[in-house]
């Protein structure tokens, strides 16, 4: 049977046709796409070869590929479902109370972890803008064990119970340096950061099969809302020990019962060159022709996050001299990183935030093509690109790298970043400026730090304007994207960044029948304000109706 759509205002995102009236779908592909008159004759043709043809009248709307995030935590997004929510505290004494109400709610004897996220001290109006402490959260946990990590997941507390179930001792956190807060006499106040809180999140088992099956479908209802048909995402470092084998299955199983329809491409976080090896000798490979289920490359975290001043800087922080922030790999680890992953075929993503943990990886990537055969490249990114200059963005057209960026990051950014890295806050964020260069560029959320909702990101990427706040403020705003190059990002160059362009993200015939169709024309606003109001009617993969707007 074929769908013919028609009288729709489409914008296929495809240079040879970049506007339609009318397209079809067969078995999950645009098998046409032209003007009403078109559609009508290739009706009549179908019909006299006792082909079955539906027409659906889409009565004016806009139409649109469907979005895809290019980086996002769709298991840590998932996990919101049953984590305890400490976005929007301001003080830690709000904190507490969160803890008190979901504990209230548990059984009196149960010692199971208790997983939160979402706190930023930057937002504590009352006392101190300071870390919370595991004292802090000790005084309304007791023997529960509990981890609490920040909103930029680079750095939690965890409590003293839960540092008694992990051996973390005084004697044990010796060493850690920067990684474990202490206090004057060497005990560990529970603050961790970057790799050995990510050590410590992977020994916090409160994921099973049928937690994570439940979950998933919850995160894709949401995402659905939203318009979003793919999301690449870095998952592995939530699961329980890091079982990428049961992530993998769990996805599996959902995809071939007909539950799971959201298309997932594997950010893989592998940081030891151990590690990648074994990915790959257990049969986990780069690419493939499944356009449900594949992995995209090797994640890698050279830095950590701006607000937590973990960001790894060339220059000290301009409000905390003591510190630029941390770099994750010596020069030496990540050469070896970068050769590992590409002798066995992998592209490698890299979050770096701080100019200093961007150049390292340009620098790593530029040994390693030295030592590569003429021809020999790979599709490698890096994730979040924030803090730069003029040299660093001309590397990236130069070396032909990614950035996969999150511009919804300016919203609470522009109001900290001059007072973190001072006059580098006028050549940072500088993405409309990595486009008009060349450079690949696709837009994601980092969900669960940002919602993934596509529409208030391609806000602040037209406005550079924030969302939220009392007074509304304009960031760098030479740096303002049209909607086009905002909407592209999140469709044709979202299909680049996994590989999946000659399939994926344009509305042209013999691609994957992924759209959208928002309840207004995003390309035809009286006003760019309106972009805050949009919503998404339905969104379609392979050519189903998953979400119709209520």
């Amino acid at each position: 049977m074929t769908e013919i759509f028609i009288n729709g205002a489409v914008t296929t995102m495809d240079e040879e046709r970049p506007q339609a009236e009318a397209f079809a779908v067969r078995d999950g592909v645009f098998t046409f796409v032209g003007t009403k008159e078109e559609a009508r004759k290739l009706a009549g043709e179908l019909k006299a070869a006792q082909e079955s043809v539906i027409f659906t009248d889409l009565k004016g709307k806009s139409v649109l590929p469907a979005f895809q995030d290019s980086h996002m935590h769709f298991v840590g997004f998932a996990k919101h479902f049953i984590n305890v929510d400490l976005n929007g505290c301001t003080s830690i004494q709000m904190m507490q109370q969160r803890f008190r109400d979901r504990l209230s709610q548990c059984g009196p004897d149960d010692r199971s972890w208790l997983e939160a996220t979402g706190w930023n001290q930057d937002y504590f109006t009352e006392g101190e803008k300071r870390f919370p402490t595991a004292k802090d959260l000790d005084k309304v946990t007791g023997d529960r064990p509990v981890i609490a990590l920040r909103v930029c997941e680079h750095v939690g507390v965890v409590n003293s119970a839960g540092m008694r179930l992990l051996g973390l001792t005084r004697e044990s956190v010796r060493g850690l340096g920067d990684f474990a807060l202490t206090d004057e006499a060497g005990e560990p106040l529970g603050i961790f950061k970057e790799r050995v809180l990510d050590r410590i999140r992977s020994q916090v088992h409160t994921l099973n099969r049928e937690i994570l099956e439940d979950i998933l479908l919850k995160a894709q209802e949401e995402a659905f809302s939203y318009g979003l048909s793919t999301i690449q995402t870095d998952d592995i470092g939530f699961m329980p020990d890091e079982d990428y084998k049961l992530l993998f299955s769990v996805y599996r199983d959902l995809l071939e019962s007909g539950k799971l329809k959201i298309r997932i491409c594997q950010q893989s976080l592998r940081q030891t060159p151990e590690r990648i090896r074994k990915y790959y000798e257990d049969g986990f490979r780069y690419g493939g022709e499944d356009h449900h289920l594949r992995i995209t490359g090797i994640k890698l975290l050279q830095d950590g996050s701006l607000g937590a001043r973990t960001a790894g800087l060339r220059e000290p922080y301009a409000d905390d001299p003591s510190t630029c922030g941390l770099t994750i790999f010596t020069e030496e680890q990540l050469d070896e990183l970068v050769k590992t992953a590409h002798d066995l075929g992998y592209p490698v993503l890299v979050h770096a935030i701080g100019d200093r943990a961007i150049e390292m990886v340009l620098d790593a990537l530029e040994r390693d093509k030295k030592n590569r055969k003429a021809g020999e490249t790979y599709r490698d990114g890096i994730v979040h690109v924030q803090i730069t200059d003029g040299e660093l963005l001309e590397r990236f057209k130069r070396q032909q790298v990614m950035a996969l960026v999150q511009p919804i990051f300016i919203d609470y950014d522009m109001h900290i970043v001059r007072d973190r890295v001072g006059e580098a806050a006028d050549t940072s964020y500088a993405w409309k400026t990595l486009v008009d260069k060349g450079v690949r560029v696709s837009f994601g959320t980092d969900c669960p730090v940002e919602s993934c909702e596509p529409l208030p990101n391609i806000y602040t990427a037209v406005t550079r304007r924030n969302l939220t706040g009392e007074e509304q403020q304009t960031y760098r705003p030479e740096e303002r994207m049209s909607v086009y190059e905002a909407v592209r990002a999140y469709t044709v160059e979202g299909a680049y960044a996994s590989g999946e362009e000659d399939v994926k993200g344009r509305i042209r015939e013999g691609m994957l029948a992924d759209f959208i169709i928002p309840d207004r024309d995003l390309f035809a606003l009286a006003d760019e304000e309106e972009l805050k109001e949009a919503k998404i009617l339905a969104t379609y993969i392979d050519g189903e109706k998953v979400y119709q707007r209520a």
